[in-house]
């Protein structure tokens, strides 16, 4: 079972709601995982499309009371995925110091956590845009697999499997890619080339 936050729904400091995407083939599993998960108060909504599930979860008391700490470093998650026992967050924050209140916060609560990234944004943000998602994603998992290397240490093949669709399409969207971020990032330098 994959479980993607869709949103976290802040309706006040006092209830804080994730809105979950599940998607696998034992749901039944899952729910019963869910009402016997101590960090779950209840499940207020959940509807089944095909091989998805959608949850809204309302947190026990302990898991609030983390997110509260997290609003008040300022905190945004933008991003949330588990699968099994590990949960992976892209967590936005306004300044170091706020990241250094949160990090600070979970250690004095011996929450166990591992910092893979932290940078400190540089590019305003009308410049990340043009991208879709999956364009985005396709660049990322080119670059990580190593298809832009000299030399190429992966194939159109590969970055496509690992996208989980065809040759063909994963070779568009990397072009596409490409060519948006080319024109996003780019396009005041090309337009000043003589030609």
């Amino acid at each position: 079972m994959e479980v993607k936050a869709e949103q976290l729904a802040a309706h006040s400091r006092h209830w804080v709601m994730p809105c979950v995407w599940v998607v696998g083939d034992n749901f039944d599993a899952f729910d019963i995982a869910l009402e016997d998960d101590p960090t779950v108060n209840k499940v207020v909504t959940e509807v089944e499309y095909n091989n998805e599930k959608f949850y809204q979860i309302d947190w026990a008391e302990e898991i609030q009371q983390h997110l509260d700490v997290a609003l008040d470093s300022k905190a945004s998650i933008l991003d949330a995925e588990t699968t099994n026992d590990d949960w992976w967050l892209t967590i936005r924050f306004g300044s170091r110091n706020q990241f250094n209140i949160f990090r600070d916060y979970l250690t004095d609560q011996e929450i166990t956590f591992s910092l893979e990234n932290l940078t400190q944004s540089q590019i305003p943000h009308q410049y990340m845009g043009g991208l879709t998602d999956p364009q985005r994603e396709a660049l990322v998992v080119a670059v990580e697999e190593g298809y832009f290397a000299i030399p190429r240490e992966a194939t159109m093949d590969e970055i496509a499997d690992r996208l989980g669709i065809s040759t063909q399409s994963a070779s568009e969207r990397l072009r596409r890619g490409i060519e948006e971020f080319v024109e996003t990032m780019l396009v005041t330098d090309i337009d000043k080339i003589d030609v």
